[in-house]
């Protein structure tokens, strides 16, 4: 897949140049995600390789990149569903000028799964569902006082369980055995409507399970994980954001795909975001939802508000 990815990339891509100090850290990182998620790193190589790119400048790159994004993530088990069938919602908020960037991938693995991801580098990814009814995505905690440490990065997790597990629990318990290098909340979910919120950090893991309605923004709600987090930190946009979809989902007996892209594409009543902050303008540039089992998703290329959802099978 390295290669065939690389093939395609050859002459369009330099990844950007790396400290010795990122390097060595990129080494650590390395031999973790050998031992967590291995074939990640081969998958690399054979990139870098078909690419005719530096190979360790390639490992700087995926495997501590530097991306924390915002985001509203919610699942509803198919208890709760006008089909029966467990509902996946996702929007996806960061800086504006990289949703040109945004890919939708179908990766098909050997001896694995076949899954429809969501990204907009190399490798790894940010989210997606695959064939066995597993979906998952991750959400920054920029509020997170610690210290990057050596673990395996969030989009290569992410990318490493679609690719290989079939249910939350699996993904679950992989995630609270492994390492992480930064701060993320990961909204699990499956077809049998089994749904987890495992919050993580280089310190700790914890996980919540639902067997109904289960969303994460952009904070912890662990209270020991809460105690990771900047008292002084504004945490209005998340907290407005959750609590939105909370309200959305206590307002109604059962939920359909259309109320999901109504919550995810509204303002005021929904989620779709738009902003400046930093001084960098912000918020939703992609979105995609997903009746998990069904091999389909519906994705949205842009903000939902300005956007249709366009299905595409996988």
């Amino acid at each position: 897949m390295g290669e065939q990815y690389g093939a395609l990339m050859r002459g369009r891509f330099q990844p950007p140049p790396a400290s010795e100090a990122k390097r060595r850290f990129a080494d650590d990182c390395e031999a973790l995600t050998r031992r967590y998620a291995p074939g990640v790193v081969e998958e690399i190589e054979g990139l870098s390789s078909a690419a005719g790119v530096d190979v360790g400048l390639m490992k700087c790159f995926v495997l501590t990149l530097g991306l924390e994004p915002g985001c509203t993530v919610f699942a509803v088990s198919g208890a709760h569903t006008k089909d029966g069938v467990p509902i996946y919602g996702r929007n996806y908020d960061w800086d504006v000028s990289f949703q040109k960037f945004f890919t939708p991938m179908r990766v098909r693995l050997e001896g694995g799964n076949t899954s429809l991801v969501f990204t907009d580098h190399f490798v790894g990814v940010y989210g997606g569902v695959n064939c066995e009814g597993l979906a998952a995505a991750i959400t920054a905690i920029p509020a997170y006082m610690g210290e990057p440490r050596p673990g395996v990065r969030m989009n290569v997790a992410l990318r490493w369980m679609l690719d290989n597990l079939g249910t939350t629990e699996e993904a679950a318990d992989w995630l609270s055995d492994t390492p992480h290098q930064w701060a993320h909340n990961y909204l699990l979910a499956d077809k049998g409507g089994g749904l987890a919120r495992v919050e993580t950090s280089p310190e700790s893991t914890r996980v919540q399970r639902s067997d109904e309605f289960m969303a994460t923004t952009n904070h912890y709600h662990d209270p020991e994980m809460k105690l990771l987090e900047d008292p002084g930190f504004d945490y209005s946009n998340t907290h407005r954001r959750y609590s939105t979809v909370e309200r959305w989902y206590d307002g109604r007996d059962l939920v359909g795909l259309e109320d999901v892209k109504q919550v995810l594409s509204g303002h005021g009543d929904g989620v779709c975001d738009h902003g400046v902050w930093d001084g960098v303008e912000s918020g939703t540039i992609w979105s995609w939802i997903a009746p998990l089992g069904s091999r389909v998703a519906y994705v949205c290329n842009g903000a939902p508000c300005r956007g249709a959802y366009e299905e595409i099978a996988f």
